[in-house]
């Protein structure tokens, strides 16, 4: 009985769970990766649950992150109502990461070492979470987004106040980027909806500084203490030389060298005029932008992600999401008359994506409104007030150098938000270009659809003209073909070929070459002839155009012998068939007729043009 304890002590020691005691809740054998739960397969599902997965070493957080992201698969069948701990650990039994939430969404990878210090962490890609072959033992498994952050930036955000939707996790670093960068776990709480898998943003070491410091509409002054503060260039635009400036409290610079924090009172003056102004409680943020005080928790270790070009806007990027290629921005705005102040406003919201596909579907538009809404939420809890929505393919659509622009960047305006604890959107209000520029487009493609049918229908008229014209031309089909599409297959009369004016004019010629006398080529169709070129030519068929040369040549036997010169632009080619039959077809002539525009080529047959009748009687049917 000691031997027994002694060895299961052993067991444990080492972090594994003897299998009597454990449920194998899913496997990879690929990736060496196995899930258990305490309990046997019919009775592990409980009010709370912690999973144990292991693996021989963790050397590829990717793995773990997308193996998070698919268990809720697994426990959606068997388990959906769960409270779930998890822990990760190596074939030693040591700790490699650990987090928790429900059996929907299993929460954040939080590593072990990150609680210490700051280590290389491995961000997942789709190819990553896709080729984790995950085989689960109780259902099949379906693709399933992990709500799992993605810190791209590394900078510690200072503590915010918290709601019961937001969980604040230690520092955990990122790929590439130094020293630490701050994450936060996203709960789903709206009804009917999931969250969306954000990436989260964090602060670069300026916090948008340069932005700032290189608009046109900014500059720098230093006050008495030697203390930066960014201002407008309007203040000193009408040629003062000197502008006096002054805080309260008066507080030591930053070694920036650029003031920074919360201020009673700043008040600037040009001495010996009545120009200035006072801005009481004052916010100075790190990248040099003024706000109101009330607004410090809301911009305070968030880096400055755009600044308009008139310097009136100034966006915040809190995330994106991934799945719909969003960035999701805090906007705040200011008035851009003379002297630009501080920001005072309730910021508003932004959203840039390429893809407007979600607003032209409502249910769709609803969904993406509750998406971006939710990540405002989880990343800014403190303002969430029902407040005007922008989205848009780009920034520079959204907020044009000239102030004046059209709508072809912009989406969606609308309004979102929290009124009394209640969350509003109504895809029905606001702007939706998105959608009048589908129902423009779609008002075009009918009008096309119309006049393409009209035109057609007369094609097809002509068509019926054509082919019963043919009977006069018993047998010679395709010559009538050939002078209706504007290939000559007859000369003109003596009088016609004795004219000089004739040869300005070059036309297309159907020519039999029968062969070659003194450097000229003998032509035998369309009658008796003669063909002048710097070509080589067979004794074949051939469309050249020609020019007519015979009043300027000499008599032949006392007679005038119709002469012609032609070169075509690339190397004669002999048509295939006799009389050319190949070159001309009723697409060749109603082309020549309806012009390049009507849709007709060599190759045009009734259905064709059947065709385009057919689908205008399909589309106003559906209209009706």
């Amino acid at each position: 009985m000691k031997k027994r304890a002694l060895a299961l002590a052993v067991v444990g020691a080492c972090g594994l769970v003897p299998q009597a005691f454990a449920h194998e809740l899913a496997v990879s054998k690929k990736d060496h990766i196995k899930v258990d739960v305490p309990g046997e397969s019919s009775n592990w599902c409980k009010p709370e649950i912690e999973l144990t997965i292991r693996r021989p070493v963790w050397d590829n957080q990717a793995l773990l992150t997308g193996l998070v992201g698919k268990l809720p698969t697994v426990l959606a069948n068997d388990c959906p109502a769960a409270r779930v701990t998890w822990r990760a650990v190596d074939a030693s039994g040591n700790l490699y990461a650990s987090g928790s939430g429900t059996a929907a969404n299993l929460g954040i990878v939080t590593l072990a070492s990150a609680r210490k210090k700051s280590s290389p962490a491995v961000l997942p890609s789709p190819s990553s979470v896709e080729g984790s072959a995950l085989v689960d033992q109780s259902a099949p498994p379906t693709n399933v987004v992990a709500p799992v952050t993605n810190p791209d930036r590394a900078h510690d955000l200072p503590p915010v106040q918290q709601d019961k939707t937001v969980q604040q996790l230690p520092p955990q670093p990122s790929i590439a980027a130094a020293p630490s960068a701050q994450i936060e776990q996203v709960h789903p709480d709206l009804q009917g909806s999931s969250a969306p898998a954000a990436i989260t943003a964090t602060p670069a070491s300026d916090f948008g500084k340069a932005l700032v410091l290189e608009h046109s509409k900014l500059t720098q002054i230093t006050d008495a203490g030697g203390c930066k503060w960014v201002m407008s260039k309007s203040v000193l635009n009408d040629g003062d030389g000197s502008l006096a400036f002054d805080s309260t409290p008066s507080m030591p610079c930053p070694s920036t060298g650029f003031a920074e924090g919360s201020f009673e009172k700043l008040s600037w003056k040009v001495p010996n005029t009545y120009r200035g102004d006072n801005w009481n409680r004052v916010f100075v943020h790190a990248s040099g932008l003024m706000f109101n005080k009330d607004l410090e928790s809301v911009v305070k270790g968030k880096e400055l992600s755009y600044l308009s070009p008139d310097a009136d806007q100034a966006l915040f990027l809190l995330g994106e999401i991934p799945s719909r290629q969003m960035k999701v921005y805090l906007a705040f705005q200011r008035g851009n008359y003379r002297v630009l102040g501080p920001f005072n406003s309730d910021p508003y919201y932004v959203a840039i994506t390429p893809d407007e596909s979600f607003a032209l579907d409502p249910v769709d538009y609803k969904r993406a409104g509750e998406e971006v809404f939710q990540l405002i939420r989880t990343r800014s809890p403190s303002t969430v007030s029902v407040q005007n929505f922008y989205v848009a393919k780009s920034l520079a659509g959204l907020f044009p150098k000239s102030g004046w622009g059209d709508d072809a960047q912009k989406i969606i305006r609308n309004r979102i938000g929290e009124n009394r604890g209640q969350f509003y959107f109504d895809v029905q209000e606001g702007s939706n270009w998105a959608l009048q520029r589908e129902q423009q487009r779609l008002r075009e493609e009918r009008r096309v659809q119309q006049q393409m049918a009209e035109l057609h229908s007369r094609v097809l008229e002509r068509y019926e003209q054509l082919k019963a014209g043919m009977k006069d031309y018993e047998g010679r089909e395709v010559e009538a073909l050939a002078q209706m599409a504007g290939i000559q297959v007859r000369f003109g009369s003596p009088l016609a070929l004795q004219d000089p004016n004739s040869s300005k004019n070059v036309g297309l010629m159907m020519i039999h070459i029968a062969g070659k006398t003194d450097g000229s080529y003998d032509i035998d169709f369309p009658a008796k002839g003669r063909l002048l070129s710097n070509q080589t030519f067979e004794k074949e068929w051939y469309v050249v155009p020609v020019a007519n040369l015979t009043p300027f040549m000499p008599l032949v036997d006392g007679r005038a012998l119709p002469t012609f010169r032609g070169n075509l632009p690339a190397a004669p080619e002999a048509c295939k068939q006799d009389h050319c039959a190949d070159k001309v077809s009723f697409g060749a002539v109603l082309a020549r007729e309806f012009g390049p525009d009507s849709g007709i080529d060599f190759n045009w047959t009734p259905d064709v043009s059947q065709q385009y009748v057919n689908t205008w009687k399909n589309a106003s049917a559906q209209l009706q």
